[in-house]
């Protein structure tokens, strides 16, 4: 082919790319559209383009390359080749001999029959000015072929690419503001949340909770988890929206045990401007804002008893009313409800309503304390030293094996919420002392590995002695019933002042005077 040919063919082809990131498509499908023109004109086997953030590089698409790698990320100094692409503004070619492994050796979808590695490697940084967005890089299987293409053509590819990755990132931030003003969902569905849904473990209570899970997902029955403070309620909450049919709608959270009475209506179902004092504009509530997906009220049972009889109009009829407006809306909403309350024991005590109770707990899940699936706690540690690991800029972090007997051997008061603060504070503490890599031993815990978690309540009450004082009497009396009382909310202080009749602190002083409970909170 001519050299005029040649130019004419590429520059037809650069104008396919530009066309293909206009197209009325999403946006993945334009990148994966202009990946296909740049191979062609390239000649490559396989292709990627890599978006820059926090420091790492992550694919944004890929031709050629096994699936497996859109799941990756690529940290550039541990991949000497995209760290020497990083640092350059001009394409950076590899030669065939190049020690430096290709970040996508072994990765090449349908390699050749003996598998064989990248010859040909070739990449450009996308800058915007200084602002770097990415990197488009090409690899090929045989020696020398992007010889013949200048390097201006690589160059041309580059700068469209980086407006398509300035193009998506602007979107994002727009995205991103519209949240941050209340016009989405702040709860809607990323990354994060679909990775977030894993329940750790496998002793048998979590193997059959997890198939109750499995089970009610592909249902839109609504489910009440149960199970105690820091158990992992919300954990189930996103599991059973990930595995649902509404997994790509949102899922809105609202604490219940947040709302004050006064804006709690408003909350869930929204108002109308001028409704109250402050309603400066419309504004719609979390039920609007769930609108085809899932709404998880966590704490459920510290709704107020006139916010619950609205609520279960919602649940009855799937209507909702803004305050302050005369028309309802419909709501297709799923509905998860969690609470560390025994509702059932609320219901009799005249603090919640049976009909709202009995539309909750069409399929109940107790979510079982960290303290009866001691197999689990290894894998949950593991967890949370990777994210420790990550946090810290650790190098390597990993438990001893008498560690790990001093975990299983703890009661777990808080669950697994504080088995991830344990860990995360003893890596924290054992990094400052001794760097990098390290391994975590008993005496870095701050637990007694011989702690049952409780004091044993209920012990019955000897006599008093002749010489016991009256307060004497009185105090022994209060320092027993208290710990009856935690003993049987599993050491939910919250709850045990609740069941006093007292309030949360002032059972917390007296606790201390009684000597139950020391200054740094521990008893």
């Amino acid at each position: 082919m001519k050299k005029s040919e040649k130019v004419l063919v590429t520059g037809e082809a650069i104008r396919e790319a530009v066309l293909s990131l206009t197209a009325h498509l999403s946006m993945q499908e334009r990148i994966e559209g202009f990946l296909e023109i740049f191979a062609k004109v390239t000649g490559n086997h396989a292709c990627v383009l890599l978006r820059y953030q926090d420091g790492v590089l992550v694919p944004v698409a890929s031709r050629g390359l096994s699936p497996e790698v859109m799941g990756r990320q690529f940290h550039p100094e541990q991949h000497p080749r995209l760290a020497a692409i990083l640092q350059s503004r001009t394409p950076v070619r590899f030669k065939a001999d190049d020690p430096r492994p290709d970040p996508y050796d072994t990765l090449l979808l349908d390699p050749p029959q003996g598998g064989l590695n990248v010859h040909s490697c070739l990449g450009c940084a996308l800058y915007n000015e200084n602002t770097l967005f990415g990197v488009l890089s090409a690899d090929a299987l045989e020696p020398g072929v992007f010889d013949g293409v200048e390097d201006h053509i690589f160059q041309t590819f580059a700068a469209i690419a980086t407006v398509a990755l300035r193009y998506e990132t602007f979107i994002g931030a727009l995205e991103r503001l519209a949240q941050h003003r209340g016009l989405v969902a702040s709860e809607l569905v990323n990354e994060a949340m679909q990775r977030g849904g894993q329940m750790l473990g496998e002793s048998p209570a979590l193997r059959e909770l997890k198939r109750n899970v499995g089970i009610v997902a592909r249902s839109d029955l609504t489910v009440l988890v149960m199970g105690e403070t820091g158990v992992g309620k919300e954990v189930v909450a996103r599991a059973i929206h990930a595995q649902s049919q509404r997994a790509q709608q949102p899922l809105v959270y609202v604490n219940c045990a947040a709302l004050p009475e006064s804006l709690a209506e408003s909350e869930l179902f929204g108002h109308m401007r001028g409704a109250f004092t402050g309603a400066n504009a419309d504004r719609a509530g979390k039920f609007e804002l769930a609108d085809g997906g899932t709404l998880f009220l966590d704490e459920v049972g510290e709704l107020p008893l006139s916010i619950q009889a609205k609520l279960l109009r919602a649940l009855q009829f799937g209507e909702i009313q803004r305050l302050g407006s005369d028309k309802s809306h419909r709501a297709n909403v799923r509905i998860i409800a969690a609470t560390n309350r025994q509702l059932a024991e609320e219901v009799k005590a005249g603090q919640f309503r049976a009909d709202l109770y009995h539309r909750l707990s069409v399929y109940p899940l107790n979510v079982p304390p960290l303290r009866e699936r001691p197999e689990d706690i290894a894998p949950l540690a593991g967890h949370f030293l990777d994210q420790a690991r990550m946090h810290l800029g650790l190098e390597r972090v990993s438990l001893a094996p008498a560690t790990i007997k001093a975990l299983q051997g703890y009661r777990w008061p808080g669950n697994v919420r504080e088995l991830e603060h344990v860990v995360l504070r003893a890596a924290l503490r054992a990094s400052a002392d001794r760097g990098r890599s390290l391994v975590l031993h008993a005496d870095d815990l701050d637990i007694d590995a011989d702690f049952s978690g409780m004091p044993e309540a209920a012990a019955e009450a000897s006599p008093p002695s002749s010489d016991t004082t009256l307060a004497r009497a009185v105090e022994d009396f209060q320092r027993r019933l208290i710990l009856q009382r935690l003993g049987e909310c599993n050491a939910n202080w919250s709850e045990a002042a609740r069941r006093l009749g007292l309030d949360r602190g002032n059972l917390h002083r007296l606790a201390k005077r009684l000597g139950l409970k020391s200054g740094d909170g521990q008893y």
